[in-house]
């Protein structure tokens, strides 16, 4: 245990192997500029959706492709997107996939690593493109069937780290049970978000902490299963807090465990542990947003 009371949580060994079988898209996408759409030719064999349209696309929507590709991190800019089949992108001539690769890493497409010293092999290297002072490894279906088990298994721990901090507080004597069975755990699918969290928290229904719940859904199950807006600054056990942005949309939630700790979770990738946080990180995160506090009618 830290000087402040925290632990060092890791994901077990079922999860991770989970994590490698659903960290790609099951479909490889590439996002281009009229330029790019230009150098493909006539011989493009790939779908060339206009961005407008892709936005609304059913198919592109899935939880498991928008946060592979983080699509909330892609400059709004791009106008094109590009689906192509698996290994497309290794049957560009040089110049063109090199432009196209290049082009993801400036316009935040994710599946982008920093390259390293075991991404050698050649049918890694056609993947590599150098931007600014780094060369980035740009990931899709090809380049990740060609790497190492341990390569994968890597890369896999080193994205992971980079969405959150696995520094939780250990879970008290008085947290109820079943917040206790996530506590301080991973998810194994994409999806779950602060909001599905907080509502497994004050429902007990544990399907629900795996699902991706919107604001409305979630104000309005709240509000259903007995709780109401209070205003206070003595908080109680069970309590909510959200945060909400200026235009009255909760951008955040969490369930008050007692003891100035919050079950929590942080974002809506399997990155993302349901776990205890104090609440000075809770407020050093989201403080810039107003607070409302919930509390179950008596």
């Amino acid at each position: 245990m830290r000087v402040d009371g925290t632990v060092q949580i890791t994901p077990c060994e079922e999860v991770v192997r989970e994590w490698e079988a659903t960290l790609l898209s099951p479909m490889d996408l590439f996002v281009a500029d009229e330029h790019l759409v230009t150098q493909l030719g006539t011989q493009a064999s790939v779908l060339i959706i206009p961005r407008a349209e892709f936005d609304v696309h059913p198919s592109y929507r899935d939880v498991r492709v928008a946060n592979a590709y983080t699509f909330w991190t892609i400059d709004r800019a791009a106008p094109f997107v590009l689906h192509a089949s698996p290994g497309w992108v290794e049957t560009l001539p040089r110049d063109v996939r090199h432009d196209l690769l290049v082009y993801q890493v400036m316009i935040g497409r994710g599946l982008v690593f920093p390259a390293t010293s075991d991404m050698s092999d050649e049918q890694l290297s056609s993947s590599i493109v150098a931007w600014g002072d780094t060369s980035h490894l740009v990931l899709h279906q090809a380049v990740w069937q060609a790497m190492t088990d341990a390569t994968r298994r890597r890369l896999t721990l080193t994205y992971a780290n980079g969405w959150d901090a696995w520094t939780v507080h250990p879970v008290p004597s008085t947290c109820p049970d079943h917040v206790r069975r996530l506590a301080n755990t991973f998810p194994v699918n994409s999806g779950s978000n602060c909001l599905a969290a907080t509502l497994f928290a004050v429902t007990k229904e544990e399907w629900i902490a795996s699902q991706w719940v919107h604001p409305g859904t979630f104000l309005q199950t709240l509000v259903q299963v007995g709780y109401v807006q209070i205003e206070t600054e003595v908080m109680e056990a069970g309590d909510v807090l959200t945060f909400v942005d200026e235009a009255d949309r909760v951008q955040h939630a969490s369930y008050y465990l007692g003891d100035q700790l919050f079950f929590n979770k942080n974002g809506q990738t399997m990155f993302n542990p349901w776990k205890l946080i104090h609440e000075s990180e809770l407020f050093e995160s989201w403080g810039s947003y107003t607070c409302h506090s919930y509390r179950r009618r008596q």
